[in-house]
């Protein structure tokens, strides 16, 4: 046996011996100040407790306190891993609002403006067209009226800065589909409450109809409504308010 080995096996049992007693002292060391204020956060009626307890209570109670224990049932614990905290963290943050659908205008269940109705126009621009046309596609003639002042003040040859043009502000691609004469006033009404008829039938609403004929059926079924377009929610209502007032005069 070498010369040497006695004297390193006793250095080596000193350092253990002293790695031993740091790790009992950190061991017995209280939790962290944020992990005690944690724990109060979550079980307050523990510190209510301690603060209950006057001097005297404490001198007679002079054994050691048996070990606190938690809402879980388990010995409150020192020290708390870094996972824990952070899920205790999290259920304790606030819930996310939830989001507001789309605001959605009120259609009579009785109004006109669902199906074709006896009402005339009478006295209008192009009320003929407008009466055989609303009454083919099962509109309120009332409805595309509205429409039509609305979309091109009744002008046949109406171009607007996105290229719709005549009374009902046909799309290009749409009146190439249909293959007719935009600014000609009855092909004009003819394709108009047809695509508008095929909107009203997708969205079995008025305002939802409308919303598609001027933002586009992709904007509607986006929002899951009318679109918060400022543009197109005062289309909506303008024409809407039109109709009531016209329904009422009749």
């Amino acid at each position: 046996m070498p010369y040497f080995q006695p004297r390193l096996n006793k250095a080596l049992s000193a350092a253990v011996l002293v790695l031993g007693l740091m790790a009992h002292a950190n061991a017995a060391e209280p939790s962290v100040p944020d992990e005690q204020e944690l724990y109060e956060y979550l079980f307050p009626e523990a510190g209510k407790a301690r603060a209950l307890v006057s001097p005297e209570d404490m001198a007679i109670h002079s054994a050691p306190a048996q070990r606190e224990r938690s809402a879980w049932g388990n010995d409150r614990p020192q020290a708390w891993s870094d996972a824990q905290r952070q899920a205790m963290q999290d259920a304790f943050k606030a819930k996310p609002k939830p989001v507001e659908p789309p605001v959605l205008l009120s259609v009579p269940d009785d109004s006109g403006s669902f199906s074709y109705s006896a009402i005339t126009v009478d006295g209008q621009p192009y009320a003929d067209l407008i009466q055989t046309y609303a009454k083919k596609r099962n509109l309120s003639p009332l409805l595309v009226q509205q429409i039509i002042k609305a979309e091109s003040r009744n002008d046949p040859n109406a171009i607007s800065p996105k290229g719709a043009s005549g009374l009902m502000q046909l799309m290009p691609q749409l009146a190439a589909e249909f293959n007719i004469d935009p600014f000609d006033p009855e092909m004009n009404i003819n394709v108009g409450t047809q695509y508008f008829a095929q909107m009203l039938a997708k969205y079995k609403r008025v305002d939802y109809a409308l919303a598609a004929y001027n933002a586009g059926p992709g904007a509607v079924d986006k929002y899951g409504g009318i679109p918060p377009y400022p543009e197109t929610q005062n289309y909506v209502s303008s024409i809407l308010a039109g109709v009531a007032q016209l329904e009422a005069k009749n």
